[in-house]
C-alpha cells in the first residue's frame, strides 16, 4: 500500500511529500505504519505520539485531509490504496510535528 507522508525539514525549509510503500494489514494502525516507515525505509521521518490509545491526542495529523488519531485509524477503515499523512496545523516544526 502506498503511503504519502508531508515533509518539511527545519534545515532548509523545503516541504515536499514523500512517497512509501509499505506491506500492511487492514487491522494495522496508521501510527504503527509511521513507526514502520521510521523504523525499516527512513530514520528521519518525524512525528509525535504519548498513549496510543486514542486518549491525548498527540499523534492527530490530518490523514486523506481528514482530522484524526493516527494512533486509531485502522488502515482497513480507509478504503483506499493509497493513504495521505499531513500535519494538522500549518504551524510544522518538523514533518508531522506541530507547534501546541
Amino acid at each position: 500500500m502506498k503511503f504519502v507522508v508531508y515533509v518539511r525539514r527545519a534545515s532548509d525549509s523545503v516541504q515536499y511529500y514523500q512517497k512509501y510503500v509499505v506491506d500492511v494489514d487492514p487491522k494495522t494502525s496508521v501510527l504503527d505504519v509511521l513507526f514502520n516507515i521510521r523504523e525499516a525505509i527512513d530514520s528521519t521521518v518525524a512525528f509525535r505520539y504519548a498513549c496510543r490509545m486514542g486518549i491525548c491526542g498527540i499523534c492527530a495529523v490530518k490523514i486523506n485531509g481528514k482530522p484524526a488519531l493516527a494512533c486509531t485509524t485502522k488502515i482497513g477503515d480507509l478504503n483506499t490504496t493509497e493513504v495521505y499523512i499531513e500535519p494538522l496545523s500549518e504551524k510544522v516544526i518538523k514533518d508531522l510535528v506541530v507547534e501546541p
